[in-house]
């Protein structure tokens, strides 16, 4: 009766089809992602796109259909260094610029021409 009890759940259990999945990221006119699903039937342009390319979605934007990573480089950089006199901060927190005339504990930093 054991064996039959078995024999009847195995005959009810159904596999589950594998179901690929299919990576997508949607886009408005102006080329910026607005949405990133893994199913299917959403309304809009998309693209299908690799999981690496989903995963940082942020770093890209659609041009001419076509997936391009976004340049953030400004190509603008202005290297400072310690000086007797520029801009005043917190002595070893070169980020932390300093506005109140009364802090004593400054460093100053200026700019490589």
């Amino acid at each position: 009766m054991n064996n039959e009890f078995w024999q009847e759940v195995e005959s009810l259990i159904k596999p589950i089809p594998r179901q690929d999945v299919e990576y997508r990221v949607y886009y408005d006119e102006d080329g910026e992602i607005t949405l990133c699903t893994m199913t299917g039937d959403t309304p809009g342009k998309y693209l299908v796109v690799t999981r690496e390319e989903y995963a940082r979605y942020f770093q890209y934007r659609v041009v001419k259909g076509r997936l391009v990573k976004i340049d953030h480089d400004a190509r603008y950089r202005v290297q400072l260094v310690k000086s007797k006199t520029g801009f005043p901060v917190v002595a070893g927190h070169a980020g932390l610029i300093i506005e109140d005339e009364e802090y004593t504990d400054r460093e100053y930093y200026a700019r490589i021409n």
